[in-house]
């Protein structure tokens, strides 16, 4: 006996569709009525019916975001869709997800029949050689999630190797291209009607989200989205090209943005890490991910936000070259470790900001930016926990965009900063012994200078040769590599947030002469600067 679940959100109509579906002269049986997508979800998981009648406009969760999370699951499900909207776009999107058919409200009596016969001689056709639902045991397909979705949290955390990746390629899963990149979703919950949230269990709302996520990457693009927290979706990218300019994966990420609310009126922030080589890369476009989903305090939700990107068209503040001047010497007193020296540069550089912004939103933004500039770095020395306890950097932002008064700002960033700069202090001294944390430290401080093999080795005290080859096991990449790399991004938000001519940037950022920044630049992005600098600008939005 085939059976049908129906859901809507008028009892009247549920009563109604009962009725008629009992009337009709199949042997149809109605195993459950729903009020909207949640108590439907639930039903279709515990009554597993072979049909789901459902209508489309409904509170909490609609019937296409039903029909996307059930036809997923259960893709062998039949679905009916009601509707008393006669809109196109509706039936589009039903069509698109497999909807069997497309009926208006009122609903003909008729007019039911004659779906529902043909639905169950499908049926009948199906349960003499298979069953409906699907050909492997739920627990196989749970459990192969489940072992996919720990080896990419894996991936994104280092901690996974080649053989890894074979027993991903064993479960259906395989990466072919080089190079990968990582996205960062989230729920903009402040834009959300709150009671709708409130009746909505929100682990809901994450697996809405990354249903979309991993149907558009199925649809254009290779690569695995999962749910990392009770708050993000994260996205595992598989691409051919490292080029950034022109980046496809930042028009994937707008799209998935204007899916969330063409669907479902969710808006959502999607932070976007830059594209790197190899699976040993992927942890750090996966930091940049996070690091770009904390300027969502600073430029607002519902956008894109590319870590390549994230500084562009967010300069309202003209730099004098004294207020430059501080920042500079509260970042260098930071980096170094010189707590005292911090505390000090704090108060120069916040009442100069104070004194010049033109509103107390400019002021927060730019402290805002500093201390995730922080953050980062205590990310990338191991010191997070040791700065801020157990903080989250997104309170200690949300502190600071509380304040008004200049005297709180400076007492707030005197006590975080001077205690990062305590941090890094501390941890140089307890690294002291490791030559690579002595070299990785050493370069990040003077990329921008002339640099040489035989100049850092002599830092350190060891042979050049020998350098090379122990940072080429611990890091992955060579030294020359290594300051390419950060030298190449310095010039990078250069070219793009600033009108400095190339030759300056050249000089600037460590490149010898023009010649040879042309050649290592076009090499490493895959454009010329100036061509870089146009193509990123026409794309800002």
């Amino acid at each position: 006996m085939p059976t049908i679940l129906i859901v809507d959100d008028e009892a009247i109509f549920r009563k109604g569709l009962r009725k008629i579906v009992e009337s009709s002269s199949g042997s149809w049986q109605v195993v459950g009525e729903a009020r909207d997508g949640y108590e439907a979800l639930e039903m279709v998981e515990s009554l597993q019916p072979d049909v789901l009648l459902t209508d489309i406009r409904m509170p909490r969760m609609d019937g296409l975001q039903l029909i996307q999370i059930t036809k997923k699951r259960f893709p062998n499900l039949l679905v009916i869709v009601l509707s008393g909207f006669d809109e196109f776009t509706y039936l589009q999107q039903s069509l698109r997800h497999g909807v069997r058919d497309y009926l208006m409200k009122p609903v003909e009596r008729e007019e039911l029949f004659k779906t529902l016969d043909r639905l169950e001689s499908e049926l009948a056709k199906v349960q003499t050689t298979t069953e409906v639902y699907a050909a492997e045991p739920a627990d196989a397909r749970m459990i192969r999630q489940h072992v996919s979705e720990h080896l990419v949290a894996g991936l994104l955390k280092g901690y996974v190797n080649e053989g890894d990746l074979a027993l991903l390629a064993r479960i259906g899963l395989t990466f072919t291209e080089p190079n990968f990149a990582c996205m960062l979703i989230k729920l903009d919950k402040d834009a959300l009607d709150q009671e709708r949230y409130d009746k909505a269990d929100p682990s809901l709302f994450q697996l809405y989200i990354q249903q979309i996520v991993q149907e558009l990457l199925d649809q254009r693009a290779k690569g695995f989205s999962f749910i990392l927290s009770e708050t993000e979706v994260v996205a595992l990218v598989n691409v051919a090209s490292q080029h950034e300019a022109g980046n496809p994966l930042f028009e994937l990420s707008e799209t998935i943005r204007r899916r969330m609310i063409s669907l479902s009126r969710l808006t959502v922030t999607i932070g976007l890490g830059r594209t790197v080589s190899g699976i040993k890369e992927i942890p750090r476009s996966f930091q940049e991910a996070k690091i770009a989903q904390l300027h969502r305090l600073i430029v607002g939700g519902d956008r894109v936000i590319s870590y390549e990107r994230m500084n562009e068209g967010n300069e309202e503040l003209a730099w004098n070259s004294t207020r430059e001047h501080a920042l500079e010497q509260l970042e260098s007193s930071i980096h170094e470790g010189k707590p005292e020296q911090t505390i000090q540069h704090v108060v120069t550089f916040i009442t100069s900001l104070c004194l010049q912004a033109k509103s107390p939103e400019i002021i927060h933004q730019q402290i805002c930016k500093l201390l995730i500039h922080g953050y980062e770095e205590a990310e990338k020395l191991g010191l997070t926990k040791s700065w801020l306890g157990e903080r989250t950097i997104q309170a200690v932002l949300l502190e600071i965009c509380s304040l008004n008064s200049r005297a709180e700002l400076i007492e707030c960033c005197r006590s975080y900063l001077g205690r990062l700069s305590e941090c890094i202090a501390y941890g140089q001294r307890h690294s002291d012994h490791d030559p690579i944390e002595k070299v990785i430290r050493f370069v990040n401080q003077h990329y921008q200078e002339p640099l040489s093999l035989k100049h850092v080795a002599e830092h350190v005290f060891l042979n050049p040769a020998y350098l090379s080859t122990l940072f080429k096991q611990r890091t992955g990449t060579s030294l020359v590599e290594y300051w390419t790399d950060l030298r190449v991004s310095d010039a990078k938000k250069r070219l793009v947030t600033s009108n400095e001519k190339v030759t300056v940037i050249a000089e600037s950022t460590g490149f010898g002469n023009i010649r040879h920044f042309n050649r290592v630049f076009k090499s490493v992005t895959g454009f010329a600067p100036n061509d870089y600098r146009e193509q990123a600008r026409s794309l800002k939005v």
